[in-house]
């Protein structure tokens, strides 16, 4: 009898389990059987110390999500995100510049930390959620499941993160938590609410175009900022793009421009444009060399096809941007005939209003 009694509770059991997860294994089926999707997030992250939330509102397009080569475009008030043919770009549209990953395991780990792999719809579905009620949001029933995403020992305290997602009649992800506890103590509670759903059979087309006239600047190099005016050039000792040795002693003695460019940056274009025009022409009492040490000799090469350069271009020497400090493109150094730092011109604008400047009519 009680073999038959415990059966049948396992039985029931297992039913109710089931019952109750059937709204989740639908919502999966549904993410499973599209191929692209679009929607909207606004995200809060309330401060508990002031009471003071912090919120922002972006709108995403994420193809290929459940493959490994997903590829995604998102859009704030101030901001663009592209990461197509695993190639990742920040546009900041308030500083006009482009931000890049200079190494690709940098780019994986920031992707992989994201808020859209962490915290998108998409990707949350993969967890192994446990049910624990119905609520009523906006006259309509949804389904609220948690996961425990981790658990540490800190200083003898117990410190946890759950993550909590509700589930619509139609089968998506409406709203996620993540909750914050110290010894069961709520803490902060991330919200992520998302709608506007458009699922697609076939992959959305991003927003690709970048920008064109933005500087190009480095997450791992936020930190270092241009060389103070009057110290000394650092030295180096090179070939240029044209097989020609070319130093720092070759400051000595001249007033030069040093400029720093990129063949990726569309602000660099610019500068590029402009020195390659008819209204500029490199006054007498001034040397000039260029350097794209970050690029490879055969993109210089074909960046300046069909271009008469009669200065020494410097290639693939990324340990001179090192030395130089140079965080992103372009910028220009004025170095004096003691081969010391006599100005530094940061952003085609500034560079473009010296060099017109020094023109001679």
């Amino acid at each position: 009898m009680n073999k038959v009694l415990i059966t049948f509770l396992i039985i029931l059991n297992s039913s109710f389990l089931f019952g109750n997860n059937v709204k989740l294994e639908k919502a999966r089926q549904k993410y499973d059987s599209y191929k692209s999707i679009a929607y909207k997030t606004i995200a809060q992250y309330p401060n508990p110390e002031t009471e003071e939330v912090t919120s922002f509102d972006v709108f995403y397009i994420v193809n290929n999500y459940k493959t490994k080569s997903f590829e995604f475009y998102s859009k704030t008030d101030n901001s663009e995100e592209f990461y197509e043919k695993g190639d990742y770009s920040n546009v900041n549209n308030a500083e006009k510049s482009i931000f890049k990953y200079e190494k690709k395991k940098n780019q994986a780990s920031a992707i992989q930390n994201s808020r859209l792999v962490q915290y998108g719809p998409t990707f949350l579905l993969k967890y192994n959620w446990k049910y624990e009620d119905e609520i009523e949001v906006n006259k309509e029933v949804q389904s609220h499941y948690s996961f425990l995403a981790e658990t540490n020992q800190y200083e003898g305290k117990t410190i946890k993160a759950e993550f909590h997602i509700y589930i619509t009649q139609n089968y998506t992800i409406s709203k996620f938590e993540r909750k914050s506890y110290v010894d069961n103590v709520l803490g902060q509670t991330i919200t992520f609410q998302f709608s506007n759903y458009n699922f697609s059979k076939k992959e959305i087309k991003l927003k690709s175009t970048l920008p064109k006239n933005y500087a190009l600047k480095y997450y791992e190099r936020s930190e270092i900022k241009p060389l103070e005016k009057g110290i000394k050039a650092p030295a180096f000792n090179v070939k240029d793009i044209t097989n020609i040795e070319f130093s720092s002693q070759n400051f000595v003695g001249h007033k030069t421009l040093f400029l720093f460019s990129s063949t990726s940056c569309g602000a660099s274009k610019i500068v590029f444009d402009y020195l390659n025009s008819e209204d500029f022409k490199i006054p007498n009492n001034l040397k000039f060399a260029n350097a794209y040490a970050s690029d490879k000799k055969e993109s210089v090469e074909k960046y300046f096809k069909n271009k008469t350069s009669n200065f020494p271009i410097i290639v693939a020497h990324k340990e001179i941007e090192t030395k130089y400090q140079i965080s992103g493109y372009p910028v220009l150094y004025l170095i004096n005939e003691k081969a010391e730092i006599a100005e530094i011109y940061d952003g085609y604008v500034d560079i473009i209003k010296f060099l017109k400047s020094t023109t001679q009519k």
